[in-house]
């Protein structure tokens, strides 16, 4: 399994919404760059992966991903760059997230837990939806029928 396969994977049982991977994007100058991972669904999140073994990612790795985020009118807070190892000081103060490989090592063992925690608040809600919904068709229901009554008996029918 290559490193994308395993931030990916990592990122479906945080289950993050539709992720996509190897995307091709176009920019303004028809120049087309390729995005490792993209995920979410209204608000979408790019994300760089490299893996290196004892190097620490350089600043030009980053700074490239930043520009290509740039040219496609991409927010920069939008994007995450993930690596198997450490950067060098200057990465990680440019504006896009960087995750090192221990920070994605705490976030491997957190994902499976995060995935269920989401998946109860999914439920809930859909319940309280649920709940709500039929609440407020018994209350309009009920209003009709007092409304047709009404106006049956020669009344206007408003409440």
């Amino acid at each position: 399994m290559n490193f994308e396969d395993r931030v990916a994977r990592m990122l479906e049982r945080k289950l993050c919404f539709n992720v996509q991977r190897n995307v091709i994007l176009k920019d303004k100058y028809n120049n087309r760059s390729e995005i490792d991972i993209v995920y979410g669904i209204f608000f979408k999140t790019y994300v760089e992966c490299k893996c290196y073994d004892n190097s620490p990612v350089p600043l030009e790795d980053v700074a490239k991903f930043k520009e290509v985020l740039s040219l496609n009118n991409i927010n920069i807070k939008r994007g995450l760059f993930f690596t198997s190892s450490v950067y060098v000081p200057r990465a990680t103060t440019i504006g896009i997230r960087t995750i090192n490989g221990a920070e994605l090592r705490k976030m491997e063992l957190r994902a499976t837990f995060i995935g269920i925690l989401k998946f109860v608040f999914y439920c809930v809600s859909f319940m309280g939806f649920c709940g709500a919904s039929i609440f407020i068709f018994n209350h309009y229901s009920n209003n009709f029928k007092v409304g047709r009554k009404r106006r049956s008996e020669g009344g206007s029918g408003y409440i």
